[in-house]
C-alpha cells in the first residue's frame, strides 16, 4: 500500500494539534505541524524564521507580506532578495508533496488537504470543538483572561479561513472540503483520536 496521509484542519483550541499528536503515535507514524517549516526550510536553503513569519497567513499587500531571506524588513526595501508569501506557499506545498511521497504522516493545517488532494490514500480531517471548551482550553494555555482568549481564538480563526480559503478552492470548516468533520467536545481529546484511529484502519483496512 501507498502511504498514507491524513491531512488535518483544526479551529484555534479545538484540541486539533493534540489529537493528531496521539493519533500519529497510534499509527506509529510522524507529525508535522510547525515541524513542517523546518522541512520546508531545509529542502529551499532558507532561514526557519522566514517560513514561521509567514505561516498560515495569505498574501495582501507587496510591502506588507514581503520577507527577505534573512528576516528583515529593512532589506526588503533596500531592494535585498526576498521572498512574497506566495512563493513561500509554493515551496512549503512542495515540501508537503514530497514528504507524501516518501513517508505516511500526518500534516496539521497548511492547507495540505488542498496541496494533496490528488494523492491516493490522502484524508482530510476538520475538527471543532464547542465555544466553551475552545475558550477554556486558551486561557490555560495562555494564561488569558476569557475575554482575551475569545479575542486569541478569533483572529486566530479568521488568519486560519484567510489564508486557507485564499490557497485553496475550498472553504476552511466546510463539511464539502473535508473527507470527516467532528467536535471533540462530544468525546473529548483521548477518545476523539481513539475514535479517528478506528476509521483510519478501517477505511485503509490496516
Amino acid at each position: 500500500m501507498k502511504n498514507i496521509v491524513i491531512a488535518i484542519g483544526r479551529e484555534l483550541g479545538s484540541g486539533g494539534k493534540e489529537i493528531a499528536e496521539i493519533l500519529a503515535a497510534r499509527l506509529g507514524i510522524k507529525f508535522y505541524d510547525k515541524k513542517l517549516l523546518e522541512v520546508a526550510a531545509r529542502e529551499s536553503g532558507l532561514d526557519t524564521t522566514v517560513f514561521e513569519n509567514a505561516d498560515e497567513r495569505e498574501s495582501h499587500s507587496f510591502i506588507g507580506n514581503m520577507f527577505s531571506i534573512h528576516g528583515s524588513l529593512a532589506n526588503v526595501l533596500s531592494g535585498g532578495s526576498c521572498m512574497d508569501n506566495d512563493q513561500l506557499f509554493a515551496i512549503q506545498s512542495d515540501a508537503i508533496r514530497d514528504l507524501a511521497q516518501t513517508e505516511s504522516c500526518i500534516i496539521v493545517g497548511r492547507c495540505a488537504e488542498y496541496v494533496l488532494r490528488e494523492h491516493p490514500n490522502m484524508v482530510s480531517i476538520f475538527i471543532t470543538a464547542d465555544s466553551a471548551e475552545r475558550i477554556k482550553r486558551v486561557m490555560e494555555r495562555e494564561k488569558a483572561s476569557r475575554e482575551e482568549a475569545a479575542e486569541i481564538i478569533a483572529k486566530g480563526d479568521k488568519r486560519r479561513r484567510q489564508y486557507h480559503d485564499y490557497y485553496s478552492t475550498g472553504k476552511w470548516g466546510e463539511a464539502r472540503s473535508y473527507d470527516l468533520c467532528i467536535n471533540s467536545s462530544h468525546m473529548g481529546i483521548e477518545a476523539t483520536a481513539e475514535f479517528l484511529y478506528s476509521y483510519i484502519r478501517q477505511r485503509f483496512q490496516l
